[in-house]
């Protein structure tokens, strides 16, 4: 049976060691996400044959996310046999989910006709080009950049600071008024309640985390907040981006305003999913990413 743990900060080291091996692309892979959502998604891992098996679980509902590991190095056949058998006894479907291209490529390598992969297209990441999003260049951009002229026109005392310790209070207290904007009261807005949660986690490690996070004040009082990390060596990854939504331009203010002052040379941005939300969709689409990181859910052949 396999000893599946619950994640703590301790584990940050031994996590990152198997996310830089394979400098992987999709949102899923940093320590960070892990953590701060981990009570949500009741994330557990373990250490197969020498691969990273994240186990997160939503209800009765459990998956595991890709083995991460030297697929040449490990067996990874014998691996998910392993895991398979772990859910199995568990009276579960073995089922994997955020399975990018690459890994997908692999699986279907080594374990031919395992799975059947479907895209699960609300977990598909945003990828963008650093330079596109500082610069905003172009006529695709015109829109964004009139958004942002008027917001510093009618804003033009705004101020944009990095995140400190000190200011985690008033972050706390700007959430609470963002979370009572979306009226996120009971189990109708357990995700967006889910979000707060994580994001206090965040602020609550702010010295060991690695991220770095921002804020926009207007009359002194913080109405935007941002926090981002790198998740390989080229790439960005936004893990939350907040703001007063009856400010127009506050957005695009934040978003621009953290990537010039804190990332001004990265070459690329990942801005996560958009978890089927059409609003959130058509946002991110509006920014014009160079691609969606696809990630496909794999299930047994015969399940």
């Amino acid at each position: 049976m396999i000893d599946f743990k619950e994640l703590t900060l301790a584990d940050q080291a031994t996590i990152n060691t198997y996310f830089q091996q394979g400098q992987y692309n999709n949102s899923e892979c940093t320590f960070t996400n892990l953590y701060i959502w981990r009570n949500c998604y009741q994330v557990q891992w373990a250490i197969v044959e020498g691969f990273l098996i994240i186990k997160p679980q939503s209800g009765d509902d459990s998956w595991i996310l890709p083995p991460y590991g030297d697929y040449k190095k490990h067996d990874l056949p014998k691996a998910l046999s392993l895991v398979q058998n772990y859910f199995t006894q568990m009276g579960k479907p073995l089922i994997i989910r955020a399975i990018t291209e690459p890994i997908a490529n692999v699986l279907n390598q080594q374990c031919p006709d395992l799975l059947k992969l479907e895209e699960e297209r609300d977990l598909d990441d945003y990828l963008y080009s650093g330079e596109d999003l500082r610069l905003l260049k172009g006529r695709k951009y015109h829109s964004k950049r009139n958004h942002l002229t008027n917001f510093r026109k009618n804003h033009s005392d705004y101020q944009y600071e990095r995140l400190t310790k000190a200011m985690i209070p008033e972050v706390e207290e700007f959430l609470e008024r963002w979370c009572a904007q979306k009226e996120c009261k009971g189990a109708f807005d357990e995700g967006l309640i889910c979000e707060r949660q994580a994001i206090k986690e965040a602020l609550r490690e702010f010295d060991t985390l690695p991220y770095i996070g921002a804020v926009i004040r207007l009359n002194g009082q913080i109405e935007a907040f941002t926090m981002g990390e790198m998740l390989n060596e080229q790439t960005l990854v936004i893990h939350v981006e907040k703001a007063n939504s009856d400010i127009n331009g506050l957005y695009g203010a934040i978003h621009q305003d953290y990537l010039l002052h804190e990332w001004p040379e990265v070459p690329f941005v990942n801005r996560e999913e958009d978890t089927g939300d059409e609003g959130l969709r058509k946002a991110k689409l509006s920014y014009h990413p160079l691609e969606l990181v696809v990630k496909y859910k794999g299930v047994l052949q015969h399940e």
